[in-house]
């Protein structure tokens, strides 16, 4: 007798899963496949014939490309390094014992995580205006500057003025996800390495470290693959302007400009990066179970 592939509660559960999976279907799998189909088309609405790899040649050839991945480049490394670096070090700063309402102040930190997107976006820009700007405001009273600093309006300030944000935005993510890894290190460790007479530091390297590096992995995976297909922030900000337009703007303006096929094979492409990443990460939480 041959045994079925599917068990009886499994055969059971199949109705109540179908609607999900059509849902699922209709809104991601279907544009997914529109939009592959219309990248190898050459008209606009994916009826034509079949292009062949002309629109992703004419991305490639496209004089914005070459400098759309080095920004995204320099985008993503920046936000992700800094990011970590600064939420792990909030991260070890609020579980000290001698920190007093660390509950509150993780929670006051968290904060600017939680905010939508386009409020934090909207924010900064008014606090990064040039001409009356609290930013430089803040820097002129204390001395810092003699004149205002045209963040956003500057292709030497504009990129780094993004990430500034990106990078406030997201450290509290990994400051309560390396908080949660720390809350569970064994003491004794400690103990061991503070008679071995261990400094501060040959501690967090050779204890705390390795000891997080699961979830340190995650967490730049995380914030890496955030930072990839990030648009609205740039978008308020800049609009992409001043050298900061990233992947995700380039599509953005080859369909507003109906230049569709183009617009889907740099979607295709940003696509792929990000999939590899992702790809990266299934395998990681599988591996770990």
């Amino acid at each position: 007798m041959k045994k079925s592939l599917l068990t009886r509660d499994e055969k059971r559960a199949i109705p109540f899963l179908l609607p999900g999976v059509l849902v699922t279907a209709l809104l991601i799998l279907y544009p997914l496949g529109y939009i592959i189909s219309m990248s190898f088309s050459d008209n606009a609405v994916g009826a034509g014939s079949f292009a062949g790899l002309d629109n992703y040649v004419k991305l490639f050839k496209n004089p914005q490309f070459p400098k759309a991945i080095v920004n995204t480049l320099e985008w993503t490394l920046a936000t992700v390094v800094f990011s970590f670096l600064i939420g792990f070090a909030l991260a070890l700063l609020i579980h000290r014992k001698s920190i007093r309402l660390s509950g509150m102040w993780r929670g006051m930190i968290f904060i600017a995580w939680i905010i939508p997107g386009v409020v934090k976006a909207t924010a900064w820009k008014w606090l990064f205006t040039t001409d009356g700007g609290i930013v430089n405001h803040m820097l002129r009273s204390a001395g810092l500057i003699a004149e205002d600093i045209p963040w956003l309006t500057s292709a030497k300030y504009a990129m780094l003025s993004v990430i500034i944000v990106q990078v406030w935005a997201c450290a509290p993510y990994i400051m309560l996800m390396m908080t949660a890894g720390l809350q569970q290190l064994p003491a004794d460790l400690y103990e061991s390495a503070d008679l071995d007479g261990a400094t501060w530091w040959q501690k967090i390297v050779h204890i705390t470290l390795p000891l997080l590096k699961d979830i340190s992995f995650i967490c730049i995976l995380m914030v890496l693959v955030w930072a990839i297909n990030e648009f609205s922030l740039i978008w308020i900000m800049t609009s992409g302007g001043y050298n900061t337009t990233t992947l995700s703007l380039l599509v953005y303006n080859q369909f507003k400009v109906l230049n569709i096929n183009s617009a889907s094979a740099s979607a295709v492409m940003q696509l792929a990066i990000t999939m590899v990443f992702a790809g990266l990460y299934v395998k990681f939480v599988i591996k770990e179970d």
